[in-house]
């Protein structure tokens, strides 16, 4: 029993294979200077004839920014960092349970609702290189995917004023989003598409 108790001890405070730090641009240090970069970049995309629509990329640098902005529990959170792996994200923070020091990792996955609404579903959340099971998850972090939001990037002027109709995480970049101009109809395989 003891064995078993230090392996999981070794485990849970192990430094998790994440892979490299978040890369791409960093469009600035708040979420107003993200959203006005990426918002200038739609409208330049949207001004071309017969634009049927824009795509920009939200690059981890940027992520990881709009995840410290809206860090639910910064004493509880530090140093947040997020990825774009396969087709998930993955929000990593440094971390306490009670003395240890362990490295918190949401692996999500992301959809876009009719209306523009983006959701998050948890897929997998672990401590170390340990995969905590799902019933235990409120006890490691009862706000679940509260660790990442990107309103305050689609919900300001600079952005919002066009339709998202597209999402996909470009693997080792980022956040591709794709918008439509407000005169025209959503192409929800636009992203897929017109891949950047």
């Amino acid at each position: 029993m003891v064995a078993l108790a230090l392996i999981l001890l070794i485990r849970l405070t192990s430094a998790p294979d994440l892979g490299a730090l978040p890369a791409g641009p960093d469009d600035g240090g708040s979420p107003g200077a993200i959203a006005a970069a990426l918002g200038a970049e739609v409208r330049t995309e949207l001004v071309r004839p017969s634009a049927p629509g824009a795509a920009v990329l939200v690059s981890e640098q940027d992520l990881s920014t709009l995840a410290a902005a809206d860090n639910p529990d910064p004493e509880m959170f530090t140093a947040l960092k997020v990825r774009a792996r396969g087709a998930q994200l993955w929000v990593s923070a440094g971390s306490h349970l009670g003395p240890l020091t362990v490295v918190v990792t949401a692996r999500l996955t992301l959809d876009l609702r009719p209306g523009g609404e983006i959701t998050y579903d948890e897929e997998e959340l672990d401590v170390g290189d340990q995969s905590i099971p799902g019933f235990m998850r409120s006890a490691i972090d009862p706000r679940g995917d509260a660790v990442l939001s990107l309103t305050s990037l689609l919900g300001g002027g600079q952005l919002s004023q066009y339709g998202l109709e597209c999402l996909m995480v470009v693997p080792e970049r980022g956040l591709e989003l794709g918008f439509h101009s407000p005169l025209l109809k959503a192409d929800p395989g636009y992203c897929a598409a017109n891949p950047l």
